[in-house]
């Protein structure tokens, strides 16, 4: 009996220490069977392997490690973290784990924490394109877009191949107003990548913004073509069509913006305005209607609805819109001058008078300002101001205030 005890305890002792002499090479095993399931974007079955792995060995960094990028490609970057803050207690001097773990700190909004990581992976090596590149996305994040630049350039120095990174650059360029020098980071999108649609659709609303209406409408209808369901594309590229009078195109164009979606304030704004260049106050009319609804507080539409309802002759009704569109801006120049002009017309011209004084004090240039007050001076009996009025405006270089003054004002 004791023969079969003494057999068993060292059968039981060969097999545990065979166990222990077996983990590194399960471990290893496991390790590979994951990173295999990794490749695969698998990412849920590679944790398992990953736990597996490092059940059977804690004191191998790449485990953690591996297991944290895991994670955060599930978006449980918390715990993606916590693996990685394990990697680096056993090995604190290995760039990518504080790449990674800043990665998941900004994606966490801990972005003190984030810049930290991004700097001491790059204090450990110089040469990672990547970690210059989120280090960059950090920072203009933080609306820092000249420090933002200077990591984009570093990171595209070291790997041009890596587009996005010409991409964000761009953005950057873009939050800067160099319109210019973001069109060529897309330039270099456009000719790469596989899937160009959104350079386009970025490249053709800066072309936009420096009033390239032409390129805009070409790269605009590019990023269309790929995707036609982008709101965002189809309502600039009818801005495009207006800027370039094709007022049909951009009818149509933003009827398909507003049945994608019947709550987009801004395409029924745009529309009115194509509408109203067309003549069409009635339709202009309706879609500003429908866009202050959507947005009560659209100053646009309001001021758009005035212009149409005061070619309709509804003077008291654009005069509604245009004291609106005053109460929303009070330095919206523009609203003071049509509701002046639309109380003139009504005959009010005593109540004209103190928007022109609005208008004359925002801008002490503005010659139709003198002209149309000193009209209304004049209807008031006020001719000595009508023709000061009328004298600044010919200053101003403003012809139709020249008969006036020979009219009214010889001799006074």
């Amino acid at each position: 009996m004791k023969k079969f005890i003494v057999a068993a305890l060292v059968l039981i002792a060969v097999v545990v220490i065979a166990f222990f002499l077996m983990k590194p090479r399960l471990a290893d095993k496991a390790y590979t069977e994951g990173k295999n399931l990794a490749d695969s974007l698998r990412w849920e079955q590679a944790i398992t392997k990953y736990d597996r792995a490092i059940w059977f060995n804690s004191k191998v960094a790449d485990y953690f490690y591996s297991r944290g990028v895991a994670k955060s490609n599930l978006a449980l970057d918390s715990l993606a973290i916590i693996d990685f803050n394990s990697a680096l207690a056993l090995n604190s001097e290995f760039s990518d784990y504080y790449l990674n773990r800043g990665m998941s700190y900004r994606k966490t909004n801990k972005f003190s924490e984030s810049m930290a990581d991004f700097d001491k992976a790059i204090q450990l090596n110089d040469s990672s394109a990547q970690a210059y590149y989120q280090r960059g996305l950090l920072k203009a994040a933080q609306l820092n877009y000249e420090e933002a630049l200077k990591d984009y350039n570093r990171s595209i120095e070291l790997d041009g191949s890596n587009l996005e990174a010409f991409y964000s650059r761009g953005e950057s360029k873009a939050n800067l107003d160099d319109f210019m020098g973001a069109i060529s980071d897309y330039d270099k999108m456009i000719s790469n990548a596989a899937n160009p649609a959104d350079a386009y659709k970025q490249r053709g609303l800066f072309k936009l913004k420096i009033q390239d209406y032409a390129g805009a409408e070409s790269d605009l209808t590019q990023s269309m073509e790929i995707n036609d369901s982008d709101k965002e594309v189809l309502y600039n590229l009818g801005q495009v069509k207006y800027n370039l009078n094709k007022l049909d195109e951009s009818v149509d164009i933003l009827s398909k913006v507003i049945k994608v979606d019947p709550k987009y304030d801004l395409a029924y704004g745009a529309r009115g305005g194509a509408y109203m260049k067309k003549n069409d106050f009635k339709k202009a009319q309706a879609d500003f209607d429908k866009a202050v609804t959507l947005t009560p507080t659209y100053k646009r539409a309001y001021y758009g609805r005035g212009i149409a309802k005061a070619f309709q002759k509804d003077y008291k009704g654009s005069i509604g819109d245009f004291t609106k569109v005053i109460e929303l801006d009070p330095d919206f120049v523009q609203a003071y001058y049509n509701r002046a002009v639309s109380k003139a017309i009504l005959g009010d011209h005593k109540g004209a008078l103190p928007d022109y004084d609005q208008i004359i004090a925002k801008d002490s240039k503005n010659p139709e300002a003198y002209f149309n007050r000193g009209i209304s001076r004049m209807n008031v009996k006020d001719e000595v101001g009508a023709c000061s009025d009328f004298r600044k405006a010919v200053e101003l270089n403003y012809q139709p205030a020249e008969p006036m003054l020979k009219m009214y004002c010889q001799g006074k």
